[in-house]
């Protein structure tokens, strides 16, 4: 049960007005001996207490994101959050862990939905069921979507950025090889197309079927599911198991025995280029994929095999444990801000990142570019058969480029794809028993 917040309001504004005058030269120390990044607070929003939020978002995203943040400075006369951004959730990552060991650390992340678990493991993150109260409480989010930061029915991390991937389709290179404008139902399916596809010309060039990339195993997870498969069942891996090895089967022979896939440099930019028929990418990438592409995208169902294998991805939102608690508290505001309707609803329309609170979910806006976008439409509804990552990939920090090295080698060699997966299979055993050890009273079997 959530309780009351630990920090009333009218705490909250006192201990804003006596941090106020600390001057920002560099950073500020607090008793707790971590200090806050360095910056400044802009003239017109002079005397407020100052909160630092590390963000991945770049591109397209980053003003949208910024633009939020500035109407919560105005929207209130007590705190100043100041956005300090980083490339990519690894960018963020890694300077989070530089941080934490300067004992530099900001109020408010953006963390991933693997990232996140090696913090609270580090016990670095704030629980934040105190911090609710009626005005703002858990069931504001989408239930399945918030029960991923919960551990030990404390919530550690928050919905934000939260996507699923699409299968993204360029319709005009199908009509050209006489198949139907969809996506492909299963992958059986999808690999007879990709046959099929061979020889077709399509704007001077020879399109093929699919184009992989080697950076992202969360795709690769997703088609584990389908084939029947999975990275660990809780923490017994069974990347060895017959039907994970036959999904790295069928992947390899699409590049190496019918030619119809290929490892990109970049695939994304391969698809908008008209290279490829098919590619996936996450629904946090709807509106930049169907701005640059120079056809008609369509974005469909990831194809099934056995079962659905669809993997929920993306980012939410921590605190960190060892601000200030002043601080920690303004960062919960913005959390709260961020989560109003017309503030989730304008950030998933504006980045194709799905609506994370029931609010947002049921509003008009939503509403309307679900009716007037079926790209939208599919990845709003793609949400509900949605599951979050195995338990390996979520604890086991090695276990990420582990599988990353593995499914390059999958598309990019000649290897037997079953003595590739049963070595990493291996490794990733040897590295789970190490987790296991090390945090006996924070996971277990």
């Amino acid at each position: 049960m959530i309780s009351q917040p630990s920090v009333s309001r009218r705490g909250f504004l006192a201990g804003a007005g006596a941090l106020a005058a600390v001057p920002l030269v560099g950073c500020t120390q607090f008793g707790v001996g971590y200090s806050q990044p360095s910056g400044s607070i802009p003239g017109e929003f002079a005397n407020r207490l100052r909160i630092v939020f590390w963000s991945a978002f770049t591109g397209d995203n980053l003003p949208i994101l910024t633009g939020l943040v500035d109407r919560f400075n105005r929207s209130q006369p007590d705190i100043y959050a100041e956005v300090q951004t980083f490339d990519s959730y690894d960018g963020v990552d890694q300077k989070l862990a530089a941080g934490l060991q300067a004992r530099q650390i900001p109020d408010l992340v953006v963390l991933s939905d693997i990232s996140w678990n090696r913090y609270f493991l580090n016990d670095t993150l704030e629980p934040l069921n105190d911090y609710f109260d009626d005005s703002f409480a858990p069931t504001a989010f989408h239930d399945r979507l918030l029960a991923e930061g919960i551990v030990d029915d404390q919530i550690y991390w928050t919905p934000f950025a939260r996507s699923t991937p699409l299968l993204y389709v360029n319709p005009e290179i199908l009509a050209a090889a006489g198949l139907p404008e969809r996506a492909p139902k299963t992958w059986d399916e999808f690999r007879d197309w990709g046959k099929q596809l061979a020889g077709v010309t399509y704007r001077g060039g020879t399109p093929r079927m699919r184009a992989f990339t080697g950076g992202d195993d969360w795709y690769f997870q997703g088609q584990l599911w389908s084939f029947g498969g999975a990275l660990s069942r809780g923490f017994d891996i069974v990347l060895d198991s017959p039907e994970s090895l036959a999904t790295a089967r069928f992947d390899h022979d699409l590049i190496h025995v019918d030619k119809s896939g290929y490892l990109a440099q970049n695939h994304v930019n391969d698809f908008t280029a008209g290279m490829v028929a098919c590619i996936e990418g996450s629904t946090g990438t709807l509106a930049k994929i169907t701005k640059t592409s120079q056809f008609p995208v369509l974005a469909g169902f990831l194809p099934q095999q056995k079962q659905i294998g669809v993997p929920s991805g993306g980012s939410g939102l921590a605190v960190m444990k060892y601000a200030e608690p002043e601080r920690k508290q303004a960062a919960f505001e913005l959390i709260k801000f961020m989560a109003a309707e017309e503030q989730s609803s304008e950030w998933s329309i504006g980045t194709g990142y799905m609506p994370v609170t029931k609010a947002a979910m049921q509003s008009a806006a939503i509403s309307k570019i679900v009716a007037e976008n079926p790209n939208y439409a599919v990845a709003v509804k793609q949400l509900e058969i949605a599951t979050g990552p195995d338990a390996v990939r979520k604890y086991v920090q090695t276990s990420i480029q582990k599988m990353k090295t593995a499914i390059q080698r999958i598309y990019a060699s000649a290897e037997d794809p079953d003595a590739i997966m049963k070595g990493t299979a291996t490794d990733l055993r040897r590295s789970t028993e190490r987790i296991l050890k090390q945090y006996p009273n924070k996971i277990s079997r």
